[in-house]
């Protein structure tokens, strides 16, 4: 859509200037810009009522724990493996075992 400026005088710092739009064009970016407000509280109001449901939020928060807990097991793995090939050196070995067997031990909670 293409707009095409209407002639209006305006004062401005000493000068004129031709500002403006056709009423027409007006009234469609009126009409486009509501449409965008009305989706977009379209969507909140969608997003709201989601949030409420509570077996949406259990869902929700039954897979954000068992991400956490996946995760923290992936972690712990991939810490033992890299410090694994260290413990061969003399001067990290004590140190090493000790985390290893700390790491190991921990019970789970």
């Amino acid at each position: 859509m293409r707009l095409r400026l209407q002639r209006t005088s305006v004062e401005r710092c000493g000068h004129r200037q031709t500002i403006g739009m056709e009423s027409e064009n007006v009234e469609v970016l009126q009409r486009a810009w509501f449409n965008e407000l009305k989706r977009g509280n379209d969507l909140t109001a969608e997003l709201l009522r989601v949030q409420k449901d509570c077996k949406h939020a259990l869902r929700q928060g039954m897979f954000a724990g068992l991400g956490g807990a996946v995760g923290a097991t992936i972690l712990v793995s991939l810490l033992l493996s890299a410090l694994k090939p260290l413990q061969g050196l003399e001067v990290f070995k004590p140190s090493l075992e000790r985390i290893a067997e700390q790491l190991e031990r921990r019970p789970l909670r």
